[in-house]
């Protein structure tokens, strides 16, 4: 917890994604939240959470196949400022089945919303699902492009959904030029 003149550190909250490629061929991805106190928590019913005490350590697992399925869900709340908290760790199953991508994150408030999940459990779905999407884009260009190595004949479900979604990824910027210069609108 470092201090200098005008700001002491009050507070430091750490996401980490990890994603490794299983012998199965699926991805498994842990996603994992830290918050680090610099300060101490009042709490009215409980004893303070002190300064340089975790107030979260939680995570998510999540196994995910080559075509985007949720094959198994773990989470694991190991600190939380009530011992309630992990008491719906095993209701994140509920994700086995659903698919990553579009449509996820209306799935992940209609199974776990409100009282049914824990906040900090569904943000870390979101980066779990973002970090499979990272993760597995290599070898699935690769397959698509070995396939049919034109964007233009791609199956929908196979077409780079990010062109238009960034400033880099604007359907006439440089980077689609490069990359896809086929799937830039005439002129």
């Amino acid at each position: 917890m470092t201090n200098d003149d005008n700001r002491k550190l009050v507070h430091t909250r750490t996401i980490t994604c990890r994603a490794w490629r299983r012998a199965d061929g699926c991805i498994e991805v842990e996603a994992t939240v830290t918050d680090l106190k610099g300060q101490a928590v009042p709490f009215r019913s409980r004893p303070p959470v002190r300064a340089g005490e975790h107030m979260h350590d939680i995570s998510v697992t999540l196994v995910i196949d080559d075509d985007h399925l949720i094959t198994d869900v773990r989470a694991d709340t190991r600190t939380a400022p009530w011992p309630m908290c992990g008491g719906v760790d095993a209701s994140y199953r509920r994700l086995i089945g659903l698919r990553v991508g579009a449509g996820l994150s209306k799935a992940l408030k209609e199974r776990l919303g409100g009282i049914e999940g824990c906040t900090h459990l569904t943000e870390l779905v979101t980066q779990a699902a973002n970090t499979y999407m990272q993760a597995s884009w290599p070898d699935r260009i690769s397959r698509q492009m070995a396939i049919e190595p034109d964007p233009r004949r791609w199956p929908a479900q196979n077409k780079p959904a990010f062109i238009n979604r960034c400033h880099a990824w604007r359907e006439d910027g440089a980077t689609v030029i490069q990359e896809y210069p086929e799937l830039v609108p005439p002129k």
